[in-house]
Order: structure tokens, then C-alpha cells, then sequence
């Protein structure tokens, strides 16, 4: 079965390919944690947070950060799918190809981000992580204003 609008197959995709980097980020923690000499505390495994080696640590960091990010993106994706209801029989429109060519565009450009976001996280390299998250924030604002457009 197809969206409505087709023409929102990658922002959707972009949404659940981003939840799966989150759940994907969780992978390093539990290695981490499974390395812990108690083995990993499914009874309080955020108290075991505390407890992991640096790396472990970054990676809790990460995975929140990019659970957070998740959250802003999916707001930002579903505000453009909204606004995009109007132009469902319309789609040859020029105007409607380029928004829609733009928001492909900070959607796949967001997930790149992210992955890229991850190592320089674990290897802690705060300063190009922060230029990386900023681009990505950049997306998702990108994504709101052609929402409006």
C-alpha cells in the first residue's frame, strides 16, 4: 500500500531509518555493560550507567542524544507531510517539486549526519561532533521552514 503522497516515501523512510540508528546506538552500550563484572543489570540498568568505562559513558551520551534528535526530526518530518496534503493531486506542480526535492534532500542529509555523529561521539571528538550535531539541527530546522513554504 503507498502513502497518500508517494512523494513522501523518503521523509517516512528517513523517520524509521533514524529510529533504527537509535536502536542501533544501544548495541555499544550493552557491550559495555555485559563487560561490567556484575555482567549487564536488567534490574537497574541505568544505575550501571554510571559505572561504565568512558567510552560506555560517550555511548549512553550518543544513544540519548540521538533519541532526542529522533524526536525533533519526526515532529519536523510529520509538520511537512501535513503540509503537503493540499498538494496530493499536484505533484507536477514546479514549486511542489522543488520543496519536495529540498526536503528529501535534509531528510537523507539528517541520517548521514547521524551516522556520522556516533564515532565521533564514542572517539571523543567534541568539537567536529558539535559541527556535525549543528548541520543536523540545521536539517530538521530546514525541514519546519519548507513545511511553511
Amino acid at each position: 500500500m503507498a502513502y497518500p503522497n508517494s512523494d513522501l516515501t523518503i521523509p517516512f523512510a528517513t523517520v524509521f531509518t533514524t529510529f533504527l540508528l537509535w536502536f542501533a546506538s544501544l548495541t555499544p552500550i550493552r557491550i559495555a555493560q555485559s563487560k561490567q563484572e556484575e555482567g549487564y543489570d536488567n534490574s537497574r540498568p541505568r544505575e550501571q550507567y554510571s559505572r561504565l568505562p568512558e567510552w560506555g559513558k560517550r555511548a549512553v551520551a550518543a544513544s540519548n542524544n540521538t533519541f532526542e534528535g529522533l524526536c525533533f526530526f519526526s515532529i519536523a518530518v510529520f509538520t511537512y507531510a501535513f503540509s503537503q496534503l493540499s498538494n496530493i493531486n499536484d505533484n507536477n506542480n514546479g514549486k511542489n517539486k522543488q520543496v519536495r526535492i529540498a526536503a528529501d534532500f535534509f531528510c537523507i542529509a539528517f541520517v548521514i549526519l547521524r551516522v556520522i555523529y556516533f564515532p565521533l561521539y564514542w572517539y571523543n571528538l567534541p568539537s567536529f561532533r558539535s559541527f556535525i550535531w549543528l548541520l543536523a539541527i540545521l536539517c530538521v530546522v530546514g525541514i519546519f521552514i519548507i513545511s511553511f513554504v
